[in-house]
């Protein structure tokens, strides 16, 4: 029998289709380089400004501004990068709207779930219309949004936070996410993690590590 008693998942890139896809979608309809986008999109996770307060990005995953200001600032900043002239109004459906959920994802949070391993979500967010609240609710036992919570990965805070609402010791704990430096935090403090890279192979390797079947044929 496994000794992991919790799945903990991130949702952009691991329950929805990848982020990077979203983006290329983003800067093809705008006329905008993927580079500057990424470059203004992702700087938050990248050296110092990962941990940099100040960080527009990081204020905006803490809940400390809201989605319409951000917007103003992001579409500013990427004018700026692109010179290319990019609207504040509607742009975060814009620029996340074309993520697809992972059906098999959900499928084996149920099966896990079922079998008696809690499951959390532990997610950063850009806004929080994106999320399908009765999707997770039914797949999760745990849903900790950063903007709702004020804390952010990779802080250990936040992976605390869960554990603790989860009532288990992060050594109980597997933790998947599609960010590297995620993942550094969650081993820190004790978790075991997952790098997901597509759903068939973070599946296998779960099923590996809970001693269960988690996929839909199975």
């Amino acid at each position: 029998m496994s000794a992991y008693r919790s799945l903990i998942v991130d949702f952009g890139g691991v329950l929805t289709t990848p982020l990077e896809d979203a983006m290329a979608h983003f800067a093809e309809t705008q006329g905008v380089e993927l580079q500057d986008l990424v470059r203004v999109a992702l700087a938050a996770y990248h050296g110092e400004e990962m941990y940099n307060p100040d960080s527009l990005v990081v204020r905006f995953e803490k809940g400390q501004i809201p989605d319409a200001e951000f917007a103003l600032a992001f579409a500013q900043r990427l004018t700026e990068v692109s010179g290319r002239q990019v609207e504040a109004e509607g742009l975060l459906g814009r620029l996340l709207g074309s993520l697809q959920l992972e059906e098999d994802m959900f499928e084996m949070l149920r099966r896990a779930r079922g079998a008696g391993i809690k499951t959390a979500l532990l997610s950063n967010s850009w806004g929080l219309e994106l999320y399908p609240r009765d999707l997770l609710t039914e797949t999760c036992d745990v849903i900790v949004i950063s903007g709702e919570v004020g804390m952010r990965k990779p802080d250990a805070d936040i992976f605390a936070f869960t554990t603790d609402k989860l009532g288990l010791e992060p050594q109980a704990c597997i933790f998947v996410d599609d960010h590297p430096g995620h993942l550094k935090t969650a081993r820190e403090v004790g978790m075991t993690t997952v790098l997901h890279k597509e759903p068939a192979q973070t599946i296998a390797e779960l099923e590996g590590l809970l001693e269960m079947p988690l996929r839909a044929e199975a």
